[in-house]
């Protein structure tokens, strides 16, 4: 089974990877989460629209027709995705839908769309240094990490984006929806009496140590 401490290569290929491998992963697993299926390939979606597509129809010859044989996919994956979020979310219209037909209408899209991003990846790395391409991995992964994690069916370009991402942000902690994506880090910060007082949390002040006790 794959993981994302797995996949930690910082070459394009592998960082494309990890969103496909989680999902796969998932829908293969009976207890596994659906929904956080529809956020590793939402945010997926919306980064490499985001990050990769510009430089696709700059810098690849015909890189508008792969980019254009990508978005008829990511189409169909996103309105799947949709009906899954839906499906799993408890929304009473969805409920007669089946799972497991969506779980496989989505694990045949994802194969798919392997193939294409491999594509993609092959035309850029003809047409790219190997620093250049370095630069597009940070900037997908940068995008990743503040995606969107909803689908969205129009293309995330530009101010769709944050706002699409800011929107989603939104939902998600109404919801209490836990997304385990790549997120920067931050260290815990525990209140103090009057901030835990402030929070309704019990404070247990630190432990003082103990002196030694003496020998004698």
């Amino acid at each position: 089974m794959h993981t994302a401490a797995d996949q930690s290569g910082t070459d394009l290929r592998s960082a494309l990877g990890r969103a496909h491998d989680r999902a796969d992963d998932l829908l293969a697993d009976p207890e596994g989460s659906r929904l956080e299926v529809v956020a590793w390939l939402s945010a997926h979606i919306a980064a490499f629209e985001h990050s990769v597509y510009p430089v696709v129809r700059r810098r690849v010859p015909d890189g508008n027709l792969l980019v254009k044989e990508d978005r008829e996919v990511v189409a169909q994956l996103a309105h799947t995705l949709r009906m899954m979020e839906r499906r799993h979310s408890g929304d009473v219209l969805a409920s007669r839908l089946s799972a497991d037909r969506l779980g496989g209408r989505i694990s045949a899209l994802i194969a798919v769309h392997r193939k294409l991003q491999g594509r993609i990846v092959d035309a850029l790395e003809h047409s790219l240094d190997d620093d250049a391409m370095s630069e597009l991995t940070k900037a997908y992964e940068d995008s990743l990490a503040h995606a969107p994690t909803r689908p969205h069916p129009h293309l995330h370009s530009g101010v769709m984006f944050r706002l699409d991402a800011l929107w989603d942000k939104v939902l998600d902690t109404m919801d209490g929806r836990h997304i385990p994506l790549p997120r920067v880090a931050r260290q815990r910060i525990i209140p103090g009496r009057w901030g835990a007082y402030l929070l309704g949390q019990p404070h247990e002040p630190p432990a003082v140590p103990r002196a030694p006790r003496s020998s004698a």
